[in-house]
């Protein structure tokens, strides 16, 4: 056997030879990156840059779809005929028309957004100093495709088969970037709440971007980009641009529409087709968009200019979705209450307290209200301040007690003016509130959530109890956590493994709880729906008379809601759907698909 040292020393050969292998590749590896740009530019470390190939699927290069003028605006002339085919009369015709299209795509390259603080105008005429958030970008014309006929057997053209061939031309690109977030950040805005901010053209920050990024380099503004075309094989580096974005944000996504030409078209939602309609009145089209996933863990004092993370999709989904049972099974320690031994006191169960969809990014006060009335109708010797604390905990009761004051106790001069105006719109005075304070703290909740959006709410809050206001959404999240551990106990979920991690792990813990129900669990739990209110009466009702098959879908539908309030299904279903890697999606969305309009 051969001592240490000389076995480590018996293979210098092929350890000097990959070393130089190695080295001979960093060189070719340094000569490439140096030849793609010209002398003089900042290159980029490895990684640095995130390259999104050109969607390349055959599905945009022919679409097949009915002429809707004829199919429904003249369905009246459909008739089977008796001596031909019944796909040769006019309305069959129509049916499943091919569009067969060049498209081009082009390849987009991007550096994770960044913020920074430039002066830009004011409407005084002055320049303000205020944050940006900006996107660095390369866009490389590749070329295009399209469907040509394929070759028979012969070699001659078969119009049966169809083949993909590249071409290329001159494109122009019309840069429209849109970034947008789902992120609550405040109380009341429900498990997601829209914001939308378009891209800027801010002159005055692209000269401290070009500093930042690279001095030599051109960078172009959206209205630069697009002045002309683009030549096959040409690439330009572009900024887009955001301001007033809110800080507070940590997930959002960007959406880029114009790099390509591929289209997607439907009947307007709602439309009805007549005979006399003009063609193509009755469609609506929309451009394939690329959407890309982001994060930035801080705050609104933690920003400065670091880069932000590229995302995966489903990651604020998830994350939203566990963060939210952590704060539920962390409540009654936090609280000092016992909330679901509360809602049993009131006689309520989990079911009663499902949201309805009020819109606008808004959480429904539906559930608040249906505690106060069951507070308010509780038969001595009980006493309700006594249920409420179990529920809500001492922070709570002092919350609805300082509601009560508000809406029933001194006042100056101007808010009682507001207040009684708001009172009398629910048929209520200060001294009505006085008398049956939890019954009128219901009523004003009922007209709150009438209201069409959290700011036209927060305003007629305000006006009924003033700087006490906030104390709605702190109860109304209160109910909601409540719910949720209700929800828990119902599926038999194990609180020690959901609070035992961190937000993804709390998720994962908990579907094996949802997703493992059989059919006789399934049973047990739709049999057990609390029918309190007419609203959760009708829905039990409505379940069971469901098929099996139907069953398990509704209810999880409805357990979702009790975990996750109205929203639940739909973010339960992107946040599963979704694996860690995908950092990036071509898209197809029509303006009234989008979230929050």
């Amino acid at each position: 056997m051969k001592p240490f040292r000389e076995s480590f020393r018996g293979g210098p050969r092929p350890r000097r030879a990959v070393v130089a292998v190695l080295c001979l590749a960093l060189v070719q590896g340094a000569a490439r990156a140096a030849a793609a740009d010209p002398a003089g530019f900042r290159r980029l470390a490895p990684g640095v840059l995130t390259v999104i190939p050109p969607d390349r699927t055959a599905d945009d290069t022919l679409l097949r779809t009915d002429l809707l003028e004829i199919t429904k605006g003249q369905a009246d002339l459909e008739w089977t005929p008796k001596m031909a085919a019944s796909n040769t009369t006019f309305v069959a015709r129509a049916r499943g028309r091919e569009y067969p299209r060049d498209i081009w795509c082009l390849e987009f390259a991007f550096k994770p957004p960044r913020m920074l603080d430039v002066d830009v105008p004011a409407a005084d005429l002055r320049m303000r100093r205020k944050q940006i958030w900006y996107l660095l970008y390369r866009v490389k014309n590749v070329g295009g495709r399209r469907l040509v006929m394929g070759k028979g057997e012969q070699g001659d053209a078969d119009p049966a088969t169809r083949e993909t061939e590249s071409f290329e031309k001159p494109v122009r690109f019309l840069p429209h970037f849109v970034l947008e977030s789902l992120e609550p950040v405040e109380d009341g805005e429900g498990s997601s709440f829209y914001r939308g901010y378009l891209d800027r053209l801010v002159p005055s920050a692209m000269d401290a971007i070009r500093r930042r990024e690279d001095p030599q380099r051109r960078l172009f503004d959206s209205t630069e980009m697009s002045a002309s075309d683009m030549a096959p094989g040409e690439e330009r580096w572009g900024v887009a641009i955001w301001e007033d974005v809110d800080p507070r944000i940590d997930f959002f996504s960007i959406y880029v529409s114009g790099l390509t030409n591929a289209i997607r078209w439907r009947q307007k939602p709602g439309s009805v087709v007549k005979s006399d309609d003009p063609p193509g009145s009755d469609i609506e089209a929309i451009l394939e968009s690329l959407r890309l996933d982001f994060w930035r863990p801080g705050d609104a004092r933690d920003g400065g200019d670091r880069e932000m993370s590229v995302g995966f999709a489903g990651m604020f989904e998830r994350m939203t979705l566990g963060g939210r049972m952590l704060s539920a099974i962390g409540w009654p320690g936090y609280s000092k209450s016992q909330p679901v031994a509360g809602l049993d006191a009131l006689g309520l169960g989990w079911s009663d307290l499902l949201e309805p969809d009020v819109g606008g990014g808004a959480a429904s006060l539906r559930p608040l209200e249906v505690v106060l009335r069951a507070a308010a109708g509780v038969k001595p010797p009980t006493d309700p301040i006594v249920v409420l604390r179990q529920v809500f905990g001492d922070l709570g009761v002092v919350a609805i007690e300082e509601l009560a004051a508000a809406a029933a106790g001194p006042a100056d001069a101007a808010q009682d003016q507001k207040r009684r105006t708001a009172l009398e719109a629910v048929g209520l005075t200060p001294e009505a509130v006085a008398k049956k304070p939890l019954e009128s703290l219901a009523k004003v909740v009922r007209m709150l959530e009438e209201k069409p959006d959290v700011d036209a709410r927060r305003g007629a809050a305000a006006d009924v109890f003033g700087v006490a206001s906030r104390r709605i959404e702190w109860l109304n999240d209160a109910v909601a956590k409540a719910r949720a551990l209700a929800t828990l106990r119902t599926i038999d979920a194990d609180l020690t493994a959901i609070g035992g991690g961190d937000a993804l792990a709390a998720l994962e813990a908990l579907r094996p709880a949802f997703e493992g129900l059989d059919a006789a669990e399934v049973k047990r739990v739709a049999e057990g729906l609390s029918t309190k209110t007419a609203e959760s009466k009708a829905r039990k009702e409505k379940l069971l008379e469901l098929e099996d098959e139907a069953r398990p879908k509704a209810l999880a539908d409805l357990i979702l809601g009790g975990l996750f309030g109205a929203r639940g299904p739909d973010l339960y279903a992107a946040a599963v759907a979704m694996h860690e890697g995908i950092d990036h999606a071509w898209v197809f969305r029509y303006e009234k698909d989008y979230p929050g309009l």
